[in-house]
């Protein structure tokens, strides 16, 4: 179902994945992000597949995007492995209503209409 969400909207997917492997899955807020990771980037390489064999990439946007992805997910591991999951759960229970707030904001939100 996360998978079907994220190929569909994307947003927020990862945070989906993180609540699933700890509430069903039972396993801590670190093993929980780690394996989250994983599945995040093999969502993004099947969506890069379709949409290069498509050929409707921006490539400059797409590599600028992928350097600050990058230099962010460095920063996030860092801090996730020293501080832990006094960062992570408060951190992630903010990201998810702040999603949830902005997907029903939007105007063009199914809900609204």
């Amino acid at each position: 179902l996360v998978g079907f969400y994220d190929g569909v909207f994307g947003p927020g997917a990862g945070s989906f994945y993180m609540l699933a492997f700890v509430t069903l899955a039972g396993y801590g807020v670190l093993k929980a992000t780690a394996h989250t990771k994983l599945l995040n980037f093999a969502s993004n390489i099947g969506g890069f597949v379709v949409f290069a064999a498509v050929g409707v990439i921006d490539w400059k946007i797409g590599l600028m995007m992928g350097v600050a992805q990058f230099v962010g997910a460095r920063i996030g591991a860092s801090l996730a492995i020293r501080i832990g999951a006094r960062l992570i759960k408060p951190l992630l229970v903010v990201v998810c209503l702040a999603l949830a707030a902005k997907l029903l904001a939007d105007p063009a939100n199914p809900l609204r209409q």
